[in-house]
């Protein structure tokens, strides 16, 4: 199933005009399940990612939990049918992912929604899993596919293809990086999409759309039902998926989820993660790891709201009165009243105010993104090993030997370049971690891995008693094998 991130995806099933079949809670996965397709079966591969040693799916179960408490006003264990009338939609909670939240946006769950049992109140672990059938609960899945890929393919072979005869020999391929240097606008030793491609962005998308798992009983976007990659609901006892992918792949599909995945990975947040990469047949799926911006727009977003809240307290009784709330000025805070109220005295209290943005930023801390770029079967992907978004001299001097003998785009793997973040990610792509000597890491201007003649600071000699393979180019073995301080006076 897909749709746009910001869009809530509701719906009933009726059969025989008999009334809508109750959802059975159903137990849920501890990772994002992910299947990739481009081999002879598809893959699973199962991504873990941790906040401060917690499974993303426990933290929006903590999440849920406190979501049921917050609205439990009079503390029961339950809610009735006016406690789960003010829970926000799965739209509004959504926001949080792009930094904001609008309590009042959308249309609160239907309580024969939320009521799994049927008893006329929503315990718990019925609210949760309202909210994972809604698309909530675990890492939310975004694709974008880039504007100029088969543009730099173009651009990248006519360049190579010094005699105009249609095909890139082997000659030129080894000549890529003599050829494309005439293109360095910005002297930098790196070819970047712009200068191969005027005005070309790199990667030029964001993973704006929802890539949910399949649905036959959904309407199929085109483009997306393309992608070698496909979700698996986060709720296991959700089996609709698997008739749709068989049907896709011409395989079983049930077995997938029970067997041992062919790949398994953890990301943790605030540690350090390599970069992972799993093929499929032709498919490259590759990822990396971004901070992302959500804790810096939460933590922005919550200092302005403590401060609007000081300067629409006019008489400073450290609360919000009726009247304040209904003076123009208090616009903003109508709605946050109205959900966060829990006395429903019509006042809303500074520390009623803070229980409720405590409660946005619960909710903005599970919000982790994997945004998956289709980049197809790109040329300058290829050639980028690094994954840098650029062209470096040592990628197009290996360019023969890793994609030039038996050339053909039919060929080239279809690259699936994805990054993980808790919100947007800050940048697409990002320059990976750099390791060697501080001398090196300083003197690698560029930050393409390698020190050039030009970056040393130091006379040749020196140049070349480090330069051991004599390529030119100083990498980060060779210069952990040097003496500590090199001499480059």
């Amino acid at each position: 199933m897909t749709r746009w991130l910001v869009v809530v995806v509701v719906g009933t099933i009726t059969v025989s005009g008999l009334a809508p079949a109750r959802p059975a809670v159903s137990p849920r996965a501890d990772a994002l399940d992910l299947v990739l397709l481009g081999g002879p079966v598809p893959q699973r591969v199962e991504l873990r990612v941790e906040i401060d040693g917690t499974s993303v799916p426990a933290v929006w179960d903590e999440t849920f939990a406190k979501l049921h408490t917050f609205h439990d006003r009079d503390a029961s264990g339950s809610l009735d049918k006016a406690e789960a009338a003010r829970l926000p939609s799965a739209f509004a909670l959504r926001q949080v992912l792009w930094g904001q939240f609008a309590p009042a946006a959308g249309d609160p769950p239907a309580l024969s929604d939320l009521d799994a049992d049927g008893n006329g109140t929503v315990a718990p672990a019925e609210l949760a899993d309202y909210y994972r059938r809604h698309g909530l609960g675990g890492v939310l899945v975004g694709v974008g596919t880039p504007p100029a890929t088969d543009r730099l393919t173009d651009a990248l072979l006519k360049q190579l293809d010094a005699d105009r005869d249609g095909r890139v020999a082997e000659p030129e391929w080894k000549a890529a990086a003599d050829v494309l240097r005439s293109l360095d606008a910005n002297d930098d030793e790196l070819i970047g999409p712009g200068e191969l491609v005027e005005f070309a962005a790199y990667p030029g998308a964001t993973g704006a759309t929802l890539l949910s798992a399949p649905d036959p009983a959904a309407k199929s976007d085109v483009a997306l039902a393309a992608l070698p990659l496909v979700v698996l609901p986060l709720r296991t006892a959700d089996t609709h998926w698997a008739a749709a992918l068989a049907a896709r792949t011409g395989a079983g599909a049930k077995e997938l989820r029970s067997a041992a995945p062919a790949a398994a990975w953890a990301v943790r947040f605030g540690a350090e993660t390599r970069r992972l990469a799993h093929a499929a047949g032709s498919t490259r799926f590759e990822l990396r790891t971004d901070p992302g911006l959500l804790a810096d727009q939460t933590a922005a977003a919550r200092k302005r709201a403590v401060a609007q809240f000081a300067e629409y307290d006019g008489d400073g009784d450290g609360a919000l009165s009726a009247a304040e709330l209904a003076a123009p000025k208090g616009l903003p805070f109508r709605a946050v009243a109205a959900a966060a109220d829990r006395d429903a005295d019509g006042r809303l209290t500074a520390a009623e105010h803070a229980a409720w943005l405590d409660l946005v930023g619960q909710v903005a801390k599970g919000h982790v993104l994997l945004t998956v770029l289709d980049h197809g079967r790109g040329l300058f992907e290829a050639l980028d090993a690094d994954r840098d978004g650029a062209l470096s001299a040592r990628e197009l001097r290996t360019a023969w030997a890793r994609v030039g003998s038996g050339f053909g785009r039919a060929k080239l793997p279809r690259h699936l370049l994805a990054t993980v973040s808790q919100g947007r990610p800050r940048e697409l792509p990002g320059k990976p971690a750099r390791t060697g000597p501080a001398w090196f890491l300083a003197a690698d201007r560029n930050g393409d891995g390698d020190v050039s003649r030009r970056e040393f600071l130091g006379p040749a000699a020196a140049f070349g008693r480090l330069d051991a393979d004599r390529d030119g180019l100083i990498d980060a073995a060779e210069a952990n094998r040097s003496e500590p301080k090199p001499n480059i006076r």
